[in-house]
């Protein structure tokens, strides 16, 4: 559906944010506000919910979400099953079986139907497809919202890449084990559960990162030499006994294959990509006053902490790798402190020492060290304000917000608490002053037409083309904070063509409640063909409680009007085209 010169005038894409004034009733104002930071979209019975318990009421609510009910989330997210399912059990349905010897690959041209769909059903791209489509499940029906924002904040802090090789099975888990359990705990708890998780692992490749000199990369080095020449001399054939006699699985002797593709005598040692973004973005931030040296002792003490691969095969077990076969070992895809790893000489971490001959608690260690540092408190306050209050943090709001994370040693429910009861989250400089990420864009738009989702390539696609396609940010930095960085001409017509196209409700794999809509705005679909003056300001208050102003009124019923003598008539039509209308607005793009 086309955009008309009109709607791309009052798009006013040039023009900066503005900050809308408070009403008359100063506990909708206030409660508006908090709905549209703390929950995914607002809907007019949130508004009446928060005013009837009050803002702290429904506030201690959701920061206690094991006693919300959410129940009736479990059948909507069922439609999504990769979204739930183990490491081992996404390595086993969604690997790339590879063609057995003798077999030649069929094109794709030349597949019937049912084979291209049987292959898109197990590829790894279903994966994020279902991460994807069970992320705007929750973000759309979860009573629990305040835990669905955080813990998608909190992801986007300690953020990991799906795209880089074996996270597209880790991501999921991560987000389910390291970062939602977290959310309202301890910063300390989350820091660690991130460090030690296998997707945060292998992305900042700390995983790989061991003492240059320690007995084991020696030894390792030695039977690499002693594999790859062994690899050498054998035949095909021979190759092919050995993975039918049980010795070796395919899996195995293709990551063997790979080193003999490496130079064999080239020595791997400490890696700080995880030790840099550790101090950089989790905790004290880029102005933190850490130097290079710390750098390098914090990757020195984190040596040794690995985990254990997942086999990448479909019919390759997990425990045939032969890590592990160690005995002790844990299981495949899980964390594992490899301590002939470890680089055990003395470390200094920010002025501290770590003593020479310890193991995992080097790592430890630097891990209170760093989340009890005041710099931590203040890079996170920072962070959470961006976020939730202003694209320019009152240095005042954030030395506050410091202090209570400073005061209850990280306690993430006080924190949280702190920034939403806070005169000066309420302050008027601060309503409306954010625009949308297109995640929370689209997000919204489904929660307020009560849309029900389904699997949609379409709406996987949009995401990623609106520029947020969760879990798929390749910098550790995350997607922006700031809303500038989503704020151009061309990022607010693609957001305006979405709603407008999401209105006609003929997205694949969505289904609004257009009943609904209609009945609460009084939209009368027996109105007269050529009628323009629907119930506007119904829809409005429907789709975006308490933000109907005369100059939206008139703007889209001048729209409508200009339908009307292009050819569009039925009252249906007119009423679609005003939905979309209102979900592309600048003020449904604020928050």
């Amino acid at each position: 559906m086309a955009v008309t010169a009109l709607a791309l005038a009052w798009l006013g894409l040039a023009a900066p944010v503005r900050a809308q004034a408070p009403g008359s009733d100063g506990l909708t104002y206030s409660a508006l506000q908090l709905l549209r930071r703390a929950t995914f979209g607002v809907r007019p019975a949130d508004v009446e919910a928060v005013k009837s318990m009050g803002i702290e009421a429904w506030l201690d609510r959701q920061l206690e979400p094991s006693g919300i009910d959410d129940g009736a989330l479990e059948a909507r997210l069922a439609r999504f099953p990769a979204a739930s399912k183990s490491i081992t059990e996404l390595v086993r349905d969604y690997s790339p079986k590879r063609p057995r010897p003798g077999d030649t690959a069929r094109d794709r041209r030349t597949m019937t139907a049912e084979e291209r769909r049987m292959r898109a059903a197990t590829s790894p791209v279903r994966i994020v497809a279902d991460l994807t489509g069970a992320k705007l499940v929750r973000a759309v029906w979860s009573e629990r919202q305040l835990e669905e924002v955080m813990t998608d904040f909190w992801f986007n802090h300690f953020n990991v890449f799906f795209g880089k090789g074996l996270d597209r099975y880790l991501v999921g888990d991560y987000e389910r084990t390291a970062i939602r359990p977290y959310v309202f705990g301890r910063f300390e708890d989350m820091l660690l559960a991130t460090a030690k998780h296998p997707a945060m692992l292998f992305y900042l490749d700390n995983w790989t990162s061991f003492a240059p000199d320690s007995m084991s990369g020696a030894r390792q080095l030695a039977m690499r030499r002693e594999m790859v020449e062994r690899l050498r001399r054998l035949t095909p054939r021979q190759r092919e006994r050995m993975i039918r006699s049980g010795r070796i699985t395919r899996d195995q002797l293709d990551r063997m294959q790979n080193m003999m593709a490496q130079r064999p005598d080239r020595r791997r040692g400490i890696n700080e990509n995880y030790a840099r973004e550790l101090m950089e973005l989790h905790t004290l931030g880029v102005d933190g006053g850490y130097t290079q040296g710390d750098v390098i002792a914090v990757a020195r003490a984190f040596t040794g902490w690995t985990f254990v691969p997942p086999a990448n095969r479909r019919n390759a077990q997990p425990n045939t790798l032969p890590a592990a076969r160690r005995p002790g070992a844990p299981a495949a895809g899980t964390f594992d402190f490899r301590m002939e790893l470890h680089d055990t000489e003395q470390k200094t971490v920010l002025g501290h020492v770590l003593p020479a001959g310890r193991g995992m608690e080097d790592g430890m260690d630097v891990i209170h060290l760093l989340a009890t540092s005041p710099a931590t408190a203040h890079h996170i306050a920072t962070e959470l304000i961006r976020s939730f209050v202003s694209d320019s943090p009152d240095p005042a709001f954030v030395d506050e917000i410091a202090k209570v994370f400073h005061d209850t040693d990280g306690d993430l429910r006080a924190v949280t608490r702190a920034l939403f009861v806070s005169p000066r989250f309420y302050d008027a400089s601060n309503v409306g002053s954010k625009v949308k990420s297109p995640f929370e864009l689209v997000a919204s738009a489904l929660r307020v037409t009560h849309a029900e989702i389904g699997p949609s390539p379409r709406l996987v696609a949009t995401l990623r083309d609106l520029g947020e396609l969760p879990y798929n940010e390749s910098a550790p930095t995350g997607y922006p904070l700031a809303s500038q960085e989503w704020v151009n001409s061309g990022a607010m017509l693609n957001r305006m063509n979405f709603a407008l196209e999401l209105a006609t409700g003929r997205f694949p794999g969505l289904r609004l409640d257009g009943r609904r809509i209609a009945r609460a705005a009084n939209v009368d679909p027996d109105a007269a063909a050529g009628n323009a003056d629907i119930a506007i300001p119904g829809l409005i208050d429907t789709l975006m409680p308490g933000l109907r102003t005369d100059a939206l009124v008139a703007t889209i019923r001048a729209d409508l009007t200009e339908q009307v003598k292009i050819g569009t008539s039925s009252p249906r039509a007119l009423g679609v085209r005003a939905i979309g209308l209102v979900l592309g607005s600048p003020d449904f793009q604020r928050k």
